[in-house]
């Protein structure tokens, strides 16, 4: 193989490499899930979240209710029971039950709001679950196909490197430094077929004096319109 055709043979490598490095990223990228299922995920989260918070809401309110219930009870029954007979006394306790029943008629309403807005959440919950399920079982059967996926291109992008670090030996320092260069510059493409007179790359003409010694392959020979190195198959 002449130094040329082995360059292009090297770009085919490294091209067939960087699709597969591509693709095990976009696998990765795939393995927590699709963004609609990442978004559905937090929805339902962020639902559970609202729905535990106004349930407890309402298990405060019912207990402070409960708990002004017995206060109101105790003191109504000093106020039946003939204890208190002190009239500014009498006067305070009735002042404070009125202001306890208040107090506990706006918890009452509180309790019953919450109430009626965990069931309105619970709902809305109920319905996202089932659908996130139904979603969460249709991902696991995706998942596996991904997982069966990369664990297969992982095996390639290890065997092509392999293959690379071999083939690069063979390789003059000089051309594979220029090939690397032009590779880095040439958005991945260093090396261009001559076809029919032309840059493959370009698709400029080549100066006819120069196809002579492209087609013979035994040095480095650049388009003058791309930069780029010809090779003659």
């Amino acid at each position: 193989m002449n130094p040329i055709a082995a360059l292009y043979r090297l770009q085919e490598i490294d091209t067939t490499w960087d699709k597969i490095r591509r693709r095990i990223l976009q696998l990765q990228k795939m393995t927590g899930g699709s963004s609609e299922l990442v978004q559905m995920r937090e929805q339902t989260r962020a639902t559970e979240a609202e729905l535990q918070k106004v349930r407890k809401e309402q298990q405060d309110a019912e207990a402070g209710s409960g708990s002004l219930a017995e206060r109101i009870a105790e003191s109504e029954s000093l106020l039946m029971g003939g204890q208190v007979r002190n009239p500014k006394e009498l006067e305070a306790l009735q002042a404070n039950v009125e202001s306890m029943r208040r107090h506990k008629g706006a918890l009452d309403d509180r309790s019953v709001e919450a109430m009626v807005k965990a069931d309105e959440i619970g709902q809305r919950f109920a319905t996202q679950t089932s659908s996130l399920d139904s979603q969460e079982e249709e991902w696991q059967t995706k998942q596996q196909a991904i997982d069966e996926e990369m664990q297969k291109r992982k095996k390639e992008y290890v065997y092509l490197k392999n293959v690379r670090e071999e083939f690069v030996k063979s390789i003059d320092s000089k051309m594979l430094e220029q090939y690397e260069y032009l590779r880095g510059r040439k958005n991945g493409i260093a090396v261009a077929k001559l076809e029919d007179g032309s840059c493959t790359a370009c698709h400029m003409q080549v100066p006819v004096g120069l196809i002579g010694s492209v087609r013979r392959g035994d040095e480095l020979v650049a388009c003058a319109a791309c930069g780029r190195i010809l090779f003659a198959a």
